[in-house]
């Protein structure tokens, strides 16, 4: 498997949300060591394979200057569900309609969702 293909199957196989260190986000991408351009470069991949991660500063080499192997990482598939919209909202605000997603959270408010979190709902209401 290719770069991050291995992280993302995990992640699904999580519902959608693993946890890892830095460690094993540098071996499946090839690295030996970790350093400003490994962080960059975990950043890059993760954005191809549409994964998602927290918290922000372990991956900025500018806040994590010293990377260590075990520093941990939240990686979430960014899918369009309603765990990836909330962390997207969050975690950038400026590529979201906060509002939207935050309000459809609380509310339940079937205009916010999504076509596939609706026919979910109505899967669970029918096999209810």
């Amino acid at each position: 498997m290719s770069g991050l293909s291995r992280m993302y199957d995990e992640a699904v196989a999580h519902d959608g949300l693993v946890e890892t260190t830095l460690g094993q986000l540098r071996e499946e991408l090839g690295y030996t060591r970790l350093g400003r351009g490994v962080l960059e470069g975990i950043v890059v991949a993760l954005g191809k394979h549409e994964l998602g991660y927290f918290p922000r500063e372990v991956l900025d080499p500018r806040c994590n200057t010293e990377p260590r192997q075990w520093n941990k990482v939240w990686v979430y598939v960014r899918d369009n569900s309603t765990r990836a919209r909330v962390l997207d909202a969050v975690l950038c605000p400026e590529q979201a309609n906060v509002r939207s997603v935050l309000d459809g959270l609380v509310s339940r408010n079937p205009s916010a969702l999504t076509t596939e979190e609706k026919l979910q709902r109505i899967r669970e209401i029918a096999n209810s």
